[in-house]
């Protein structure tokens, strides 16, 4: 069976000079369009019952559904290759057409103006038979008038030949009488749905009808975790497989990732946000002049990214309606009491210290101390991060203050 067909003869765009006359983000955007639709399927699979992709054709649910999808921006016309080769595909003797109880060609194409396609899923077989054979028909009359025009070509020595069209080829295979038995098969089983949604509107879609639960800013995130699951080798390796049950399981586990009033602590790529961070940028800053006072600079990196990790989970957050600024307010103000008392004692531990070197140094094994104790859940969350915690500390020094009473310091004088 053939996979989403992306070919840009049905889908002409303009080339600027120097380019290539194809565009891979075509391929791209079919084949995600392909996966979201394995990802609805897999909504509607009873216990024991299985997507798969690429096997039986683009989408299949054995024994019940075999679906295959074009992502066209042309129109569904009588001729075009994506209705006859379809046809021609599940009329293939390796093809197994009768152990499922629906065979759906889904496209993003709208019928043609003309076309006698419109209507197909009202009709009985007999009638679609009756509208291939119209469309044969004609067909065949305007080849044939084609070969008459080139015998006069040919009676005027020009030396041109005449050969089927594509889709004239495609035609008589499928409408041979030879395979009639296996075409009204087909016929029995074929629904064609049209005008279907492009990606954009498509994940859009998909957004608002099952991750109402999710939040805003995670919705998109959820859809690419999604996607690459299916493109992972443990499934593609087993032949392209979602059962029931790793759906279910994938589902449940994103779900509580993103829901909008999450159990556990946001996931973090601390790697991607480590690449953004500038040192030289970062010391004229508050919190990091506060670490270079006790000669610290070799903390301020992972200061910086720890501070940047809680700057992005408290942004997206209160985008996102999970947290409101009085429990933000809260919880810093408990963080920052705390290290005040304790920074107390250790400055008590240090009164008879009169050298700036063992000062700073005290100060250094204070600093990481108060890094590495245990955390404080973040609003009731399980697992909150210990780099999110930190970064707290590191907002706390950044806050301008003339009362010393709410300032954060980590040296102990």
């Amino acid at each position: 069976m053939e996979s989403v067909n992306t070919e840009l003869s049905a889908n002409t765009v303009d080339v600027a000079p120097g380019e290539l006359p194809f565009d891979a983000t075509l391929l791209f955007k079919a084949l995600q369009y392909q996966l979201l639709v394995a990802i609805e399927y897999c909504h509607d699979l009873a216990p024991n019952e299985s997507v798969w992709i690429e096997v039986s054709g683009d989408v299949t649910v054995p024994g019940i559904t075999q679906t295959e999808v074009k992502y066209y921006t042309d129109n569904l016309t009588d001729s075009h290759a994506n209705f006859w080769n379809t046809v021609k595909n599940w009329m293939h003797k390796s093809f197994s057409r009768t152990s499922f109880r629906r065979l759906v060609l889904l496209t993003t194409q709208e019928f043609g103006a003309r076309s006698e396609l419109k209507g197909w899923n009202e009709r009985t077989p007999a009638e679609r038979l009756e509208v291939m054979e119209n469309i044969f028909a004609s067909s065949r009359a305007a080849a044939n008038k084609r070969a008459a025009k080139q015998e006069i070509k040919v009676a005027e020595h020009e030396s041109e030949t005449t050969k089927p069209t594509k889709s004239l080829s495609l035609q008589q295979y499928v409408m041979d009488p030879v395979r009639r038995d296996q075409l009204m098969e087909v016929l029995e089983r074929m629904h064609i749905t049209t005008g279907a949604a492009d990606l954009k509107q498509s994940i859009h879609n998909y957004q608002r009808r099952f991750l109402t639960m999710i939040r805003p800013s995670k919705c998109q995130q959820f859809i690419d975790d999604f996607l690459g699951f299916i493109w992972s080798y443990k499934l593609l390796s087993d032949g392209w497989q979602i059962t029931q049950q790793d759906f279910s399981t994938k589902f449940t586990e994103l779900t509580r990732q993103y829901i909008k009033h999450p159990d556990t602590f946001p996931q973090i790529d601390t790697t991607a946000l480590k690449t953004t961070i500038n040192v030289e940028q970062i010391k004229p800053m508050l919190f990091a002049r506060k670490i270079t006072e006790f000669n610290g600079e070799k903390h301020l990196k992972k200061a910086a990214l720890h501070r940047l990790v809680a700057e992005t989970v408290i942004s997206e957050l209160l985008t996102d309606g999970v947290l409101f600024k009085p429990e933000l307010d809260g919880y810093m103000q408990n963080h920052l009491v705390q290290h005040q008392f304790l920074r107390e004692r250790a400055i008590l531990d240090c009164s008879e210290l009169t050298s700036q070197v063992e000062l700073e140094k005290k100060s250094e094994i204070f600093y990481l101390e108060r890094n590495s104790t245990d955390v404080a859940p973040f609003c009731g969350m399980d697992h909150t991060r210990i780099e999110f915690r930190n970064g707290i500390y590191h907002l706390l020094a950044g806050e301008e203050s003339e009362d010393e009473d709410v300032q954060f310091h980590w040296r102990l004088w």
